[in-house]
């Protein structure tokens, strides 16, 4: 679907008149007929708004609803485009239904400070994801029977492997160990409304642990993982680690991916332009780099920065997710950053699917919430904002049509 915010969505046979301001005392209905109506078919009109003329200072006076006798949406625009040029109308527009800001029923939500600072509830009332979406999670696996994510993990196509693959031990088994992945995997895509615990970023999702260590992560699985997410079709990843190692066999597996790399840009404070993390500086096309920044959208003192080599920010200071064993807790790291990020691709790709790794990340990046705080830093110089986004991929739908 490719309807956020468009235009369309307003009531058919209806039309709201501002009319200039003193006609509400001249005129008689007859004279709305005659002055404002003509060759306009309406069926009815009534008064929705009268205004107290000693606070009002606007041009505009009485606001009349008018009811087509054409129930269909080319009549009101007919009627807006000829109310619009009378002299006795101030504004004319159809009936827009109002969006509500839809919030999931988890009871935790009051906890998750960064996504509801990311503003994805009002795109939540068009898309909460979707099971065609599958992201990735290349870290040390996740715990797949948590109740609050265990319904959104991965199933192979083929229907042969559940919840991903162990890299790291070579078996179809990526249970996590330490928590880490857990975490991660619950911001991107923890069940949403569904009266448990928290929500991710993208209600419905397919999340595919790919383990590929223990307190350590391998060069060699993480490649593997890479290649398998490729094989598999897997659009987005989230990779949530890094090392000063510059490895050009990472970087062109990475850019062999057809999908979206999502890099957690380290916590040794530092600037990425000088002293390098990988993957998160490589300059590959595929990849989003992503800081992390406090409740105040300040840089967090952990987090590293670079205005050439880090994209864009995302909440990570103590981060509430999923745990190992059914539990729950708060984290920080640019390692909780990266996922809302990731999440957000999800998201996207679940509302437009045919946008290509590189459609989504223009516009996450172009859509990015401007902060002083952030400018010199970060080559956004701004934070992760789900909603921005969504109206920057409609307007995008919209001016390629």
């Amino acid at each position: 679907m490719y309807n956020y915010y468009n235009d369309d969505n307003y009531e058919a046979g209806k039309v709201i008149v501002a009319l200039k301001k003193g006609l509400d005392c001249s005129l008689t209905p007859d004279a709305y007929a005659n002055y404002i109506l003509n060759g306009i078919d309406f069926q009815k009109l009534e008064t929705v708004f009268h205004p107290t003329k000693a606070k009002n200072e606007s041009s505009m006076g009485e606001i009349i609803l008018v009811h087509l006798k054409q129930n269909d949406k080319l009549s009101v625009m007919d009627a807006v485009e000829k109310l619009s040029a009378n002299p006795y109308v101030i504004y004319a527009e159809p009936s827009y239904f109002i969006e509500i800001h839809r919030i999931p029923n988890d009871p935790y939500f009051s906890y998750l400070w960064g996504i509801k600072k990311v503003q994805p509830t009002r795109a939540w009332n068009y898309s909460t994801g979707g099971p065609d979406v599958t992201v990735g999670v290349i870290d040390s696996g996740i715990d797949y029977d948590h109740p609050d994510i265990k319904n959104n993990m991965w199933i192979s196509p083929d229907e042969l492997l559940n919840n991903g693959w162990n890299f790291w031990g070579d078996n179809d088994n990526p249970m996590d160990s330490t928590g880490h992945g857990t975490h991660v995997a619950g911001t991107i895509g923890a069940v949403g409304n569904n009266c448990l615990g928290i929500t991710g970023i993208c209600w419905k999702v397919q999340v595919a642990s790919l383990r590929i260590g223990h307190l350590q992560f391998s060069l060699e699985a993480a490649i593997e993982a890479i290649n398998f997410a490729n094989t598999l079709n897997i659009p987005i990843l989230n990779g949530s680690w890094g090392s000063r190692h510059n490895s050009p066999i990472l970087k062109y597996a990475i850019e062999q991916y057809d999908g979206l790399f999502i890099a957690s840009a380290g916590n040794y404070g530092d600037n990425n332009d000088f002293f390098p993390v990988y993957p998160a500086s490589y300059d590959s096309d595929n990849i989003i780099s992503v800081a992390a920044t406090n409740p105040d959208d300040t840089l967090a003192s952990f987090s590293n920065y670079g205005v050439k080599s880090v994209d864009i920010a995302a909440p990570g200071t103590d981060i509430f997710s999923l745990s190992l064993h059914g539990g729950y807790s708060n984290q920080s790291g640019t390692s909780m950053s990266a996922p809302h990020v990731a999440g957000a691709a999800a998201l996207l790709k679940a509302y437009m699917p045919d946008l290509t790794a590189s459609d989504i990340k223009s516009i996450i990046l172009s859509s990015a919430e401007k902060h002083q705080s952030l400018e010199g830093k970060i080559l956004t110089g701004g934070i992760l904002n789900v909603d921005a986004m969504f109206e920057t991929a409609n307007q995008k739908s919209r001016d390629s049509h």
